[in-house]
């Protein structure tokens, strides 16, 4: 709706004319940036002034964003954005170019939002699932810890705090062989979902012993693995983790199908992090983590795509950089582990302290250092080697002071990142 007003404005102004208007957040970003401030620009507008990130007043923790818009062929002075000179703002609200990156078929059945439960009923404490093993050890084939994006961030070992009743995609026939699991799931569940009245709930009363979306795909993919990376989909730091492959993840959870040390330094680095936060959408402070804008549009390097596509993924066949990056991830991953473990402290205490300049402690200086190291490594395996990340503690778009590479890399790297999009999305398409 916002971006429909925002068209409409633009519409009935004449040329050499101005719209001003407030907008929530999401005015830059998805589908509503796409049908509306993109759409403006195609169209010869520009946007003039936007100012980001602006607390609306009141006790509602709402963000909103001003914004300026010329009907005209050229801006009559430089563009305003927060207060300051920028040669161009684009329909992200933002000065980096306008071009659109596309989806890549390399990437897909590779990244995965959890399983929706749809009811709490589902859910149990660890003592009550416990109690039903011991009764019956066959049980285990339907109970499971229940990881959510809280357990994860906060757990020094990223432990699930709860379990979860799971049926899969069994018909009531199959669901009648676990008789104390289903009548916890009819008495809790059932009830609940007869109410649902809403587009697209007829499945869900039907089905009520079945979780809300079980995702089949995602199983699939990482069938074959030792585990998985996970990351919470809402977050204001990048953070993933491996955990076992035989939890259930919640649907603020997403799930990479990797197991291997170079993929997880590949996502834990900031070239992945510029990407993901020029990609994502925002819940207030935090990014909200999407794998079809995020992930699926992220162009791997291209020796990575050549070996998928030829058969087996073998890292030992791949060029002397990605086993250097493997390695340096491993130690990366194993050193924060240890980090976590011995102060007794989860992801996100983690990583407040890794991006607090005022933190001069050995083992989160030396997290610092594996970082750096595990960042060039990445580079290197683009065949980026000629950019020096100069990573040091900047502040972002939102003033908080954060340990990552300097603004002139990350447009350098988010530029060179879309062309490369923009190439393999190409050759995908001729071949």
């Amino acid at each position: 709706m916002c971006s429909a007003f925002f068209r409409r404005g633009f519409e009935i102004i004449r040329k050499g004319g101005y719209l001003g208007m407030v907008a929530t957040n999401t005015i830059g970003q998805g589908d509503t940036r796409e049908s509306g401030l993109a759409e403006i620009l195609k169209r010869r507008g520009i946007i003039t002034f936007a100012r980001r990130f602006v607390k609306w007043p009141g006790e509602a923790n709402v963000e909103v964003n001003l914004v300026t818009i010329c009907r005209s062929d050229h801006s009559p002075h430089s563009p305003l954005l927060d207060g300051k000179p920028v040669p161009f703002i684009s329909s992200r609200l933002d000065d980096e170019p306008e071009a659109e990156p596309k989806r890549l078929p390399q990437n897909e059945g590779k990244a995965f939002q959890g399983d929706i439960v749809r009811g709490l009923g589902f859910v149990l404490e660890p003592e009550e699932a416990k109690a039903f093993l011991a009764k019956d050890p066959r049980y285990a084939d339907c109970l499971f810890p229940y990881l959510n994006g809280e357990d994860l961030n906060s757990h020094p070992e990223q432990k699930p705090s709860r379990w979860v009743i799971c049926f899969h995609d069994w018909d009531l026939e199959k669901a009648k062989e676990y008789p104390d699991l289903l009548r916890i799931v009819e008495e809790r569940v059932k009830p609940e979902r007869e109410r649902l009245r809403g587009p697209g709930d007829r499945r869900n009363r039907e089905y009520w012993w079945q979780f809300g979306a079980y995702r089949t795909g995602m199983r699939r993919a990482i069938a074959p693995l030792r585990r998985v990376l996970v990351r919470a989909e809402v977050s204001q730091l990048h953070m993933v983790s491996f955990v076992p492959k035989d939890w259930i993840y919640s649907h603020m959870l997403i799930v990479f199908a990797f197991d291997d040390y170079y993929h997880f330094a590949l996502l834990q680095s900031s070239v992945h992090e510029v990407w993901m936060w020029r990609q994502a959408s925002s819940l207030e402070s935090r990014n909200r983590y999407t794998p079809t804008t995020c992930f699926d549009t992220f162009p791997f390097p291209p020796e990575d795509y050549r070996q998928m596509t030829s058969g087996e993924w073998r890292l030992e066949d791949l060029p002397a950089p990605f086993r250097e990056a493997a390695s340096i991830g491993e130690e990366y991953h194993e050193y924060r582990r240890q980090i976590m473990l011995e102060r007794q402290i989860g992801l996100t205490k983690t990583y407040n302290l890794f991006h607090d300049p005022n933190c001069t402690d050995p083992d989160i200086q030396r997290l610092r250092e594996l970082h750096t190291e595990m960042d060039r490594a990445i580079l290197a395996c683009y065949g980026w080697d000629d950019i020096d990340p100069e990573h040091d503690f900047y502040e972002n778009d939102r003033g908080q002071t954060r340990f990552t590479i300097s603004p002139k890399v990350r447009r350098e790297i988010l530029k060179r990142l879309l062309e490369l999009n923009l190439t393999l999305s190409e050759k995908s398409k001729g071949g």
